[in-house]
């Protein structure tokens, strides 16, 4: 049998305003939005604007995906649209260095914020939406838990494509540390 391979160690942390130009440079790769959002490029005014609204809300929190041996930032995750009621949020991960991509990175960021909702914020349910297309991320979303719970038919428009998203769900008690 051959040995499992571990992910370089990673930590989330929070995200500084030293971080911006990194962040810009993600979000205005087009290869890098691909499987996350619609690509549209943003200014230096835009990026001050999104990181003053992400410092101020009540609802998210946001975590640089940092490596720990060079203490390079490699991407975002977050939990957004917090319902402190009903004990949800939506997980959201972006990997922008291209060249991280493939080594469990974005597996072990999603565990980590997974654990912080559960345990830190004790939230009862996670809940992300992912591209159909996207099947390494969903075999990613799977190997940690996720169960799928919908389907939303050609609710997405990406790249001249119309996209179906797929729902996916994690609820307390189907969470395992050991995954």
């Amino acid at each position: 049998m051959a040995a499992k391979v571990l992910p370089p160690p990673i930590t989330l942390r929070s995200l500084t305003r030293a971080d911006l130009p990194l962040l810009r440079r993600f979000v205005n790769d087009p290869e890098a939005m691909r499987t996350s959002s619609v690509y549209w490029p943003i200014d230096d005014l835009r990026q001050e604007n999104w990181f003053q609204s992400v410092s101020k809300a009540h609802d998210a929190v946001w975590f640089g995906i940092e490596m720990v041996e060079s203490a390079a930032l490699v991407g975002t995750c977050c939990l957004v649209g917090i319902d402190w009621v009903s004990r949800l949020a939506e997980l959201r991960i972006r990997l922008g260095d291209r060249t991280v991509w493939g080594q469990g990175i974005g597996t072990e960021a999603t565990r980590l914020l997974v654990q912080y909702g559960f345990v830190d914020l004790n939230l009862e349910r996670i809940w992300l939406r992912v591209y159909a297309s996207n099947q390494r991320a969903i075999h990613l979303y799977e190997k940690v838990g996720f169960q799928h719970e919908g389907r939303l038919r050609r609710a997405a428009y990406i790249h001249g494509v119309a996209e179906d998203v797929l729902l996916m769900g994690l609820l307390r008690e189907e969470w395992s540390t050991a995954v």
